[in-house]
């Protein structure tokens, strides 16, 4: 990718807020870079390692309290919401009386800071990419206009071998006359688009998906096969010379290894080869990342 997303809090608390907001959740506490949301069941299972616990409350029929998920986006917050909800907690069990056991294991709820990399982003994350990866679109009704079928097709390309560059492209295929445009999500980002029916917008279609389909990987191999081929030419020079140095080291040692050993020696210098070769030897991978149905207003 060309630019890291979620790079500081700000943007991280501003997508948890989008996610949480179109799957369904409820924000019932927020403050400076703070959130609780309290989660439908279906989300509490896409975000929660917990499948027999599930098991165990949909087979007994149990009415449990939805989850409520605690998340601080920076360290200043985290500090100050676990010591509100510590105090919070004492308070609540002012006046009740419980038992040695009971205060022994007695633990105000905390919360959790989601950082890049931590579990709990990582989890939403591949929610959201999930529950995205297909959707059909359209413009509100009541725009004027004729309606426009397009098939957007968001794509990351991965420049392979020991080092890895990943490029991002979105490419929009109009179903009407097939034409065939890049960057198509940041003409149309601005939008306000919103749901709809896939069969709203594919009865207007002349083209169907699957030859849209095929201009969209069209344009693919052409952008992949016109891309300068410098990184793969590196690529397979770091390749043949990691080759020689395993190859003049296994050579060099081969005469001092007893005749019964040699075949093992040969074979672990064929294995380490093919170590290498799988790491930095170049190649290009596709991952088609999101399809959608996007119905825009003719000019």
């Amino acid at each position: 990718m060309t630019e890291m997303i979620l790079r500081t809090p700000a943007e991280r608390m501003e997508f948890c807020d989008s996610f949480f907001k179109a799957a369904g959740a409820t924000c019932v506490y927020e403050t400076d870079g703070y959130r609780e949301y309290s989660l439908p069941r279906d989300v509490d299972k896409e975000l929660t390692d917990r499948p027999y616990y599930w098991l165990w409350v949909e087979q007994t029929g149990q009415n449990v309290p939805p989850t409520v998920l605690r998340m601080a986006f920076t360290d200043e917050a985290l500090t100050r919401e676990n010591e509100r909800l510590r105090e919070e907690a004492l308070r609540q069990r002012e006046g009740q009386e419980f038992s040695e056991i009971e205060q022994m294991f007695f633990r105000p709820p905390t919360a959790e800071l989601l950082t890049l990399g931590s579990f709990r982003l990582d989890r939403i994350m591949s929610a959201a990419e999930s529950r995205g990866r297909f959707c059909a679109v359209s413009l509100p009704a009541g725009r004027t206009g004729r309606i426009v079928p397009w098939l957007m097709q968001n794509v990351v390309v991965s420049y392979r071998s020991d080092i890895v560059e990943q490029v991002w492209h979105s490419i929009g295929v109009c179903l009407e006359n097939g034409q065939v445009v890049e960057s198509f999500f940041d003409n149309v980002r601005h939008l306000p688009l919103q749901p709809t029916a896939p069969t709203d917008i594919l009865s207007l279609a002349k083209l169907n998906v699957s030859e849209a389909w095929d201009r969209v990987t069209g344009l693919l191999q052409r952008l992949v096969s016109n891309r300068p081929d410098e990184w793969a030419k590196s690529a397979w020079e770091r390749l043949a010379k990691e080759e020689r140095q395993l190859h003049t080291y296994y050579m060099s040692i081969l005469p001092d290894i007893p005749p019964e050993e040699q075949a093992a020696v040969e074979a672990e210098m064929k294995a380490k080869i093919c170590q290498v070769r799988d790491r930095v030897a170049p190649k290009v991978e596709i991952d088609m990342k999101q399809t959608a149905l996007v119905g825009l207003v003719a000019r």
